[in-house]
């Protein structure tokens, strides 16, 4: 007995290193290859909270409705590694909006781009603890193998991957509601120790200190609750309700504790602290901005998108965003919910299966809704969920050929099949490397996200080659971090909100006083106005260098002394046209 203990221990061992040889190398190799248009921000927002935290200034620690507070501690941690002298020079705090960080960074010696793939390893670390967490739950509730397929087959989307590598929320958000999901379920239908309902508690509390966008959690907990309801059948029904609401209390109290502790603005400002979070939160879904801009919380003016529109939308980009290995994974779970035979998922899988999707699609739901919410990244939960679902439904599968093909009830025949189909999952999307994100299948048309600040460090990586290039000064758009990272001259930003505005007297002026204008035409459809520059440009002046990845257009590079005086003439008659 004692030695099957051991050698069980050595397997999953063995599964949890191999694991994580099989997903950190997709994380840590060139991780420092392209700043999205949100990471800057959370870079300075995490050197604001690392300074905050050494000068006991904890009311400084908010960042309105995220609140992102677990990306601002891994920043604030990279710091204090890669540039702890940060916190001793008095220079207070950086609008997150403007590069004078930046500035301060390299003056003193250091570089963003340093902090942010110190910051990227750290998390890196944290994800690969989370998946680790995630496959001992699921090692659980099914086979080994079939936990290691799942969740590898999360880690390894290229959807999922492209965004975990960056230092953005969606990753580590899409993980914590995973956790709070499965903490869940091992409780309620595996072991009633107290250990996997804190960690469910505790696992939504990170989420809600990451996004307060997971507050979907709490339905799909109490739908769960709701159901051990009519489980119980040995007790009375008022034992069953107190059994379910002292669960409830348990797991509720443990995420509030934690949201506590872990958010140092709790410590002195907690009211504060909610509701500029959760009031943010519910103007930018129901009035489509945030309080500083719609004052106040007007329930007459709360209003949602077209729902139905929105979800086909969002499962439209999905699907084509999503491995064929992941659709055949969810078609096949779909036959054990309808099988009697011996080989179908027992209860506790096909409850899992629909709390997963109930957890998927209401996030889906929310961003359909939400106003001005809908980008792909928001439901990344969701195919994390569905991920989960179609490692199942590969196991389940491979339960099922065990009846045709005596050669599968080798352990060590299943068991390569799943590796092989985990070296598949990454084969499809090294060709999208480094981005990932990039990735559709070959039925769809377009990536689901793209223009996210990719090709702008190839177009930092050519203009760095110029003669004399700290004197060069490059006019980007949307620049800040996302090309200055890279750019060892001096860069100035074309602000978005220039354009917006028809503020081409400025961007005129700034073209003029630049050596290079960079612009980034594959935001054209999403961001229509940036055609009010392109279409001066191009069929007039050449650019000097244009930066394509899987045949998309991503950046135009220009030499200034090359744009004719007619393109300025006719950007400044457009600002005559503005006023």
């Amino acid at each position: 007995m004692k030695n099957n203990m051991t050698q069980s221990k050595r397997n999953t061992f063995a599964l949890v290193l191999l694991l994580l040889a099989l997903i950190l190398p997709s994380w840590l190799i060139q991780n420092d290859r392209v700043i999205n248009v949100d990471e800057p921000r959370w870079m300075i927002r995490g050197a604001n909270f690392y300074y905050a935290l050494a000068h006991l200034e904890f009311e400084n620690t908010i960042y309105e409705y995220h609140p992102g507070v677990t990306n601002m501690w891994i920043v604030g941690t990279a710091m204090h590694f890669y540039f702890p002298e940060y916190r001793g020079f008095g220079q207070g705090y950086f609008d997150a909006l403007k590069p004078k960080f930046e500035e301060f960074m390299r003056n003193n010696g250091k570089e963003a781009l340093d902090l942010a793939r110190y910051s990227r390893f750290i998390h890196a670390g944290v994800l690969a603890v989370l998946v680790v967490t995630a496959f001992f739950l699921l090692r659980l509730l099914v086979d080994a193998n079939t936990a290691l397929f799942s969740a590898a087959l999360v880690s390894l989307s290229p959807f999922f991957l492209g965004h975990s590598r960056l230092m953005n929320l969606e990753g580590m958000l899409s993980l914590f509601v995973l956790l709070s999901i499965l903490g869940m379920q091992v409780y309620l239908n595996h072991e009633r120790k107290p250990l996997y309902l804190i960690l469910s508690g505790l696992a939504f509390a990170l989420s809600q200190l990451t996004k307060s966008s997971s507050i979907v959690v709490v339905g799909v907990v109490v739908g769960m609750l709701f159901v051990e309801l009519f489980k119980q059948s040995e007790k009375n029904v008022a034992a069953r309700i107190l059994d379910v609401l002292k669960i409830f209390m348990i797991w509720f109290a443990s995420a509030a504790l934690a949201y506590f502790i872990l958010w140092p603005g709790m410590w002195v400002a907690p009211q504060r602290m909610l509701s500029e979070v959760y009031g943010n939160a519910f103007s930018y879904a129901f009035q489509g901005a945030r309080l500083e801009v719609t004052q106040e919380l007007e329930p007459d003016s709360f209003g949602f998108e077209s729902g139905f529109e929105g979800i086909l939308h969002f499962l439209g980009a999905w699907a084509s965003s999503t491995t064929p290995i992941t659709w055949f994974g969810l078609a096949f779970i779909i036959f054990p919910f309808f099988s009697r035979d011996n080989y179908a998922l027992k209860a506790p899988l096909k409850s899992l299966v629909v709390y997963l999707t109930a957890i998927g699609g209401l996030f889906i739901v929310m961003f359909s809704l939400a106003k001005g919410r809908d980008s792909q990244h928001y439901i990344l939960s969701s195919y994390v969920a569905f991920d989960v679902i179609a490692g199942l439904g590969w196991g389940y599968a491979l339960m099922q050929a065990k009846k045709f093909w005596v050669p599968l009830h080798r352990t060590y025949v299943s068991f390569g099949i799943l590796i092989v189909l985990i070296f598949v999952q990454i084969g499809i999307g090294l060709p999208y490397a480094p981005y990932y994100f990039n990735y559709k299948n070959p039925l769809a048309m377009e990536p689901a996200t793209f223009g996210y600040g990719e090709g702008y460090s190839e177009a930092a990586d050519y203009l760095a080659q110029k003669p004399n290039v700290h004197e060069l000064q490059v006019y980007v758009y949307s620049g800040l971090g996302t090309f200055s990272y890279f750019f060892p001259g001096e860069t100035l930003v074309l602000k978005r909100v220039f354009v917006l505005d028809g503020d081409f007297i400025t961007i005129v002026r700034e073209t003029r006083e630049s050596d290079y204008l960079v612009l980034y035409p594959i935001v054209r459809e999403k961001q229509p106005e940036v055609k009010k520059i392109l279409s001066e440009l191009e069929g007039v002046v050449e650019p000097e260098k244009v930066i394509t990845i899987n045949g998309l257009e991503y950046v135009q590079i220009y030499k200034v002394t090359d744009i004719p005086e007619s393109v300025y003439e006719a950007l400044l008659k457009k600002a005559k046209e503005t006023q």
